[in-house]
Parts: structure tokens; C-alpha cells; sequence
């Protein structure tokens, strides 16, 4: 009995070892072309022209990674050209907004290089 509960118990920690964090992001490429996902994206460059007064236009959705909360979260990473005083430089950011299950949404950070 001894030697059926450790070959159980390994197995259950080899197991978990193998999984991802619970609560934690997971990568989603598949979602990178979801016309969802691009428009959560427009979502956040219109919250960074109106809060941080930071223009894009050509969007490009680099990477998504979701997170279960309750609702779910979206970290995504994106490009686009500033349409400023720096006109046509390329800005590289990350976004993560939160979708609630009600379908609402809140930019929850932006930043942008």
C-alpha cells in the first residue's frame, strides 16, 4: 500500500510540475488575428489618446495572453505608428484590460516605449 500511495503522490507532483501556474496568464496566439481582440486593441489606443494624449494609427496586435479572473483579463502586446509631433515612429506597447462577465471593459494599464 505504501509503495502505491508515493508511485500516486510522484505522479501527482510530476503532473503539476508540467501544468501552468494557476491564476496566471496563458499565451494565446490564435487570438492575435480575433477581431475581438483587435478591437480591444482600439480600445486601448483610444484610452491612450485620451488619457496620455499619445496618438496611434496602423495597429498591430503582436501578442495576447489571457488571465481567468472574474471575467477575464487580455495582455496584449501591439504596435503602432505615432501620429504626433513624432509622426510616423513606430511605438511598441503593452495593454491589459479587463472584460467582466457583464461584457463590460476597463483599461487596467497601458505603456508604450
Amino acid at each position: 500500500m505504501f509503495k502505491f500511495i508515493t508511485i500516486f503522490l510522484g505522479t501527482i507532483l510530476i503532473a503539476v510540475s508540467y501544468s501552468s501556474i494557476a491564476g496566471g496568464y496563458t499565451n494565446r496566439p490564435e487570438l492575435i488575428k480575433d477581431k475581438y481582440v483587435q478591437g480591444l486593441t482600439s480600445y486601448a489606443a483610444e484610452y491612450l489618446a485620451t488619457k496620455e494624449n499619445l496618438f496611434l494609427n496602423h495597429l498591430k496586435v503582436t501578442g495576447v495572453q489571457t488571465q481567468v479572473v472574474a471575467g477575464l483579463n487580455y495582455k496584449i502586446d501591439f504596435s503602432g505608428k505615432s501620429v504626433d509631433g513624432s509622426s510616423g515612429q513606430l511605438k511598441t506597447c503593452q495593454a491589459i484590460i479587463y472584460v467582466r462577465l457583464d461584457h463590460t471593459q476597463q483599461v487596467t494599464s497601458v505603456k508604450c516605449h
